[in-house]
């Protein structure tokens, strides 16, 4: 006689068990995943290193229209700490957090004060917006030009305003070609940075 109790057939699984996964794998693909926040934060500081000194060199050139010109030519020197985080981690917010981070460092390094959070915030939109625009679906050079276009010709435009110089319209048409052509000579550099730094294993593409 068949024991009951020898039963050979599989053991069914109930259809009502529950596989939980764990909550940290989202916050691991973004941003904030500890990989990444690490990669931006050390990508704002060291932009940090172009950031501050620029920060001091402008107004002491910006002075005159020749001044505004110099400085518009090298705008792309500018963007890279604003650009290159989000370039090297693709990924939403690493625009606004490397911006964030450099508006801190800027915070107790200049005379800018709390300020300087600000303006690091706005330089980072800049960048970030038109990426943002696309939804953040496309990380390619093409939608950085975009970036380095809006950068480029916002702050090459605002230069005059900001340090109260007077210039004639051929000035400032020289400035504003300068500045863009700057910018997307910097897109040049992060793309090459971001080949340099895939060989050594660091940054995110997808």
């Amino acid at each position: 006689m068949k024991d009951p109790t020898m039963d050979s057939s599989p053991t069914s699984i109930s259809d009502d068990v529950e596989i939980r996964s764990s909550a940290r794998s989202g916050l691991r693909d973004s941003v904030l995943g500890t990989r990444n926040l690490m990669t931006v934060a050390a990508l704002a500081v060291v932009g940090s290193l172009i950031a501050i000194p620029l920060t001091y060199i402008t107004p002491l050139v910006a002075t005159s229209p020749r001044g505004i010109i110099i400085m518009c030519a090298i705008m792309g020197v500018w963007m890279i700490p604003y650009l290159l985080p989000g370039v090297i981690v693709n990924k939403p917010g690493a625009f606004v957090i490397a911006g964030l981070i450099l508006g801190v460092i800027s915070t107790f390094t200049t005379s800018l004060g709390a300020g300087a959070i600000v303006g690091n915030l706005i330089g980072a939109a800049f960048v970030g917006i038109p990426v943002a625009l696309f939804l953040y679906r496309f990380w390619t050079w093409w939608v950085y030009m975009i970036s380095a276009a809006v950068f480029g010709g916002m702050n090459g435009w605002m230069y005059w305003s900001a340090y109260g110089i007077d210039g004639s319209t051929s000035d400032m048409a020289i400035s504003m070609v300068l500045s863009l052509l700057s910018c997307f000579a910097g897109v040049g550099v992060c793309l090459l940075l971001k080949r340099a730094l895939a060989k050594a294993g660091v940054g995110i593409t997808k």
